[in-house]
């Protein structure tokens, strides 16, 4: 969306946001977006933070997708964005086809095509947990 009025992009993700399917049904951890937020509009960080829980609940409607978390987008220069993350799997096996429908939501409803994922099961997700603390 080189051309796009940042306002335009706000709005249209927060439309998003409402309408995101499947991700409750999921079990999604993301907080919804509120009234006062969708009235009063977004600043700065908090508008990182809502384009984050976008992508979110756009990866947890992936059939085998459990959970995401270590969710980063960014912009790497002007008109180039950026996503990574760490996107948790009920079966391992699934992991290339869940790779391609990351990459295929990120590029159609974002327009990211710079994208790294981490595949992981919950067992490996749990020995990350240890390395951290």
């Amino acid at each position: 969306m080189p051309n796009a009025h940042p306002l335009a992009l706000v709005v249209g993700l927060l439309m998003l946001a409402l309408v995101a399917p499947g991700a409750q049904a999921q079990g999604a951890r993301a907080r919804p977006v509120d009234a006062y937020e969708a009235a009063h509009g977004f600043k700065g960080a908090e508008v990182a933070s809502l384009i984050t829980r976008i992508v979110e609940r756009q990866l947890l409607t992936i059939p085998g997708v459990r959970s995401v978390h270590d969710l980063h987008v960014r912009s790497i220069s002007s008109g180039i964005d950026a996503m990574s993350a760490h996107v948790v799997v009920t079966d391992m096996a699934e992991a290339a086809r869940i790779l391609k429908a990351v990459q295929r939501i990120m590029a159609a409803e974002f327009n990211t095509r710079h994208v790294t994922v981490q595949v992981e099961n919950e067992i490996l997700q749990e020995g990350e947990k240890v390395r951290k603390t």
